[in-house]
């Protein structure tokens, strides 16, 4: 009995003992909870502010962007103040930004915590970083503003020493912002969800215009002693009509072009059937070259010398065939077709040719010196000079690049958009010059320079007649991707060749039929698709860097065919993210492309479809993880 009494009585005192904690507890959580639910509204509070600063800064780095990828930008006198005061913008913004964080209340009591206080100086460097970038460009803008008397074409004298002062703060501005483009910082560790998101889309910004300034300062300094800084240069110009297509326009004339004592001198040209070989010229055809190409003698016939993607090739193969059937060597060679033309004419201005009805621009000489000027002539007509009015067009450009005063900085502006859509192509025997052409897309083959060889894909529609049937016909891609549970994609490429010349239209020079077609109109397509290097395609061949198959198909006027290719791509997903380069053929008028991807049993990152323009290289990239 008394052990039971005994027992109860200690069961009432740790009943109370109890209790009492209990309500201790219960009044710690209270205040706990009181604590938690401030800071919780702190944090809340502050997420809002952080995130409206996170909107400003998404708009800044738009019209930076956009400042960036203005032609017009550094084109004119008017486009760089226009491109001043748009990134003025863009750091004013930029600056209210750091003042809302910085001054935020909530978030500096939100910084006490551990945890958050890592992400308030994340932000704060984010947008610092973000601000000097903005200031590198500005100094650059501002830098290329101050240099433009200094870098004028006067009376074809070349503004060497200009270009040499633009291509350091060209560097400059690549090495101030490569270095802020460096990923999350010590000061501000990992930052999460929506503003790691605006950390990480910063960091690619910022390394992607790194890239393209370092590799501009590089194409600078090419250019420089391509255009003879270094002692005399003289190279063969050869103009590519985009209405008969290879890889590039059809070489059917050319003219010679010397850069002496830092002048710029134009000599006489003509049409390529005045330097005619009878043999092939010494140039070594690589294997899957000569396999595929061969059977169209390219070092033999102008007419097929750029039927590969290999400029690096077809640029050796010219200078090879015009010392042949000339005599004369040449330092490399300058290709540039019709759009490149309409990029020099933004330049210079119009210009009036003989038997053009009107002034010749950039907007027209498309029409005129593809189309009109082919009007009329028969089948059989032999009126060269009348065929082929590229070299005339060129000659009257070339009086005003050499009589006057033009603004260098604007005329490298437009033909480095020429040269991004392939119309603008170089070759230099100096190795060194050809390593930064090949590098920078300016020369070489689609598989550049860089590291994307086996990431990449070229479609050529050439034709396979004498006609000049091109400038009717529009072709289209789409690539749809299947991303496999193993991380190869499938790559299903249509090309869809549209031929739009007229129905029943009377035989003629323009449109045929010749020794190949049958009906006015016909188009001999040769498609050829060029996949990443180590894929596999069914009956692949190695060439231009890549892996090439063709095939061969008859399209009617007015008619539409699809062909369809498969290209199977091992590995492809390299540290959680899924990347795809298109190279671009340099037509008349941009080829339109469709994406789209397709990544079962994948959680993807990103839009999973895209339609627009293949006018420039394009570089799609997913991040993928296993869903």
């Amino acid at each position: 009995m008394w052990r039971h009494r005994s027992g109860r009585r200690r069961r009432r005192r740790f009943d109370v003992h109890g209790r009492r904690r209990r309500r201790r507890l219960l009044r710690v959580g209270a205040v706990g909870g009181g604590l938690l639910g401030v800071l919780a509204l702190l944090g809340l509070i502050g997420l809002t502010q952080a995130l409206r600063a996170r909107t400003k800064l998404i708009g800044a780095r738009a019209s930076l962007q956009a400042a960036v990828d203005d032609p017009a930008a550094l084109g004119t006198p008017q486009g760089r103040a226009a491109a001043i005061a748009r990134v003025d913008g863009a750091v004013a913004v930029i600056a209210e930004a750091r003042a809302q964080v910085a001054g935020s209340p909530a978030l500096a009591i939100a910084a006490a915590v551990p945890g958050l206080r890592g992400q308030r100086a994340g932000f704060i460097q984010l947008i610092d970083d973000s601000a000097a970038a903005a200031g590198a460009g500005r100094q650059l803008l501002a830098a290329v503003d101050g240099l433009a008397e200094r870098t004028q074409l006067r009376d074809g004298t070349l503004p060497l020493a200009g270009l040499a002062e633009l291509q350091q703060q060209v560097r400059i501005a690549g090495e101030a912002i490569g270095a802020r483009a460096s990923g999350p910082k010590a000061t501000g560790g990992n930052l999460w969800g929506p503003l790691g998101d605006a950390r990480q889309q910063f960091d690619e910004m910022a390394a992607s215009s790194a890239r393209r300034l370092t590799e501009g300062a590089d194409a600078l300094g090419a250019a420089r002693t391509f255009l003879g800084s270094g002692g005399d240069r003289r190279y063969f110009v050869a103009l590519q009509n985009n209405a008969e297509m290879r890889d590039q326009g059809i070489v059917l004339s050319y003219l010679p072009v010397a850069f002496a004592n830092g002048r710029l001198v134009f000599g006489k040209g003509g049409s390529t059937n005045d330097i005619r070989l009878d043999r092939p010229a010494a140039t070594a055809l690589p294997t899957g070259t000569g396999e595929v190409f061969g059977p169209t003698r390219p070092t033999t016939r102008w007419t097929a010398v750029n039927a590969s993607a290999d400029f690096a090739f077809s640029g050796r193969a010219m200078v090879d065939m015009y010392r042949q059937s000339t005599g004369q060597a040449v330092d490399g060679v300058i290709a540039l077709d019709v759009p490149a033309l309409a990029a020099l004419l933004r330049v210079v201005g119009p210009v009036t040719l003989d038997g053009s009805a009107e002034p010749i621009t950039a907007d027209n000489v498309g029409r005129i010196l593809l189309s009109d000027f082919y009007a009329g002539l028969g089948v059989n007509s032999d009126q060269t000079a009348r065929k082929e009015r590229l070299g005339d067009v060129l000659s009257l450009v070339s009086d005003r690049l050499t009589s006057g005063t033009r603004d260098a900085v604007a005329l490298g502006r437009e033909l480095g958009q020429a040269a991004r859509g392939g119309h603008l192509k170089l070759w230099s025997a100096n190795e060194a010059e050809e390593s930064v052409f090949e590098r920078t897309g300016l020369g070489g083959g689609p598989a550049g320079g860089g590291p994307d060889a086996d990431r990449t894909f070229h479609v050529a529609v050439q034709n396979r007649s004498g006609t000049k049937v091109d400038y009717y016909v529009k072709p289209s891609i789409r690539h749809e991707v299947t991303l496999t549970p193993q991380g190869s994609a499938v790559v299903r490429t249509t090309v869809t060749v549209d031929n739009q010349a007229p129905v029943n239209a009377a035989p003629s020079y323009a449109l045929g039929p010749d020794e190949f077609t049958k009906k006015p109109g016909d188009y001999l397509a040769w498609v050829l698709l060029w996949g990443p290097a180590g894929s596999t395609m069914q009956a692949g061949i190695p060439e231009s860097g890549l892996n090439l198959v063709n095939y061969i198909t008859m399209v009617g006027a007015g008619e539409r065919k699809e062909l369809t290719f498969e290209t199977i791509v091992p590995d492809a997903v390299r540290d959680g993210r899924l990347r795809l380069r298109l190279v671009p053929q340099p037509r008349l008028t941009p080829v339109a492309l469709d994406v789209r991807l397709d990544a079962p049993g994948w959680s993807v990152g990103g839009a999973a479809s895209w339609q627009g323009p293949l006018d420039v290289v394009r570089t799609f990239e997913w991040d993928v993880r296993r869903g």
